[in-house]
């Protein structure tokens, strides 16, 4: 049954990610600006939510602190978590 929600920016969202989290996504890619040089050597992106998730993401695993903090929310303390950097990644 659908319950007629349309709206432009947000899309309908599951149990796995809030509203506020969609807007926030969506905050991210309406301003990306992909003349920084993080982006060098990335591979092409556009400005959708997709992009933008997967580049918060690819950050913050970039981060060696976060990757710590991260670890404790792993199966046995992230002891079998290997962090691996692509070819083409440039820091």
């Amino acid at each position: 049954m659908d319950i007629g929600e349309t709206h432009e920016e947000l899309p309908r969202v599951t149990s796995t990610h809030s509203r506020v989290m969609y807007g926030n996504l969506i905050q991210v890619a309406d301003n990306l600006d992909f003349r920084n040089p993080i982006f060098n050597g990335r591979a092409k992106r556009n400005r959708s939510l997709g992009s933008a998730q997967a580049f918060v993401v690819e950050l913050a695993l970039a981060d060696q602190t976060f990757r710590e903090k991260l670890k404790r929310y792993m199966i046995g303390g992230g002891a079998r978590f290997v962090y691996m950097s692509d070819y083409m990644d440039r820091y």
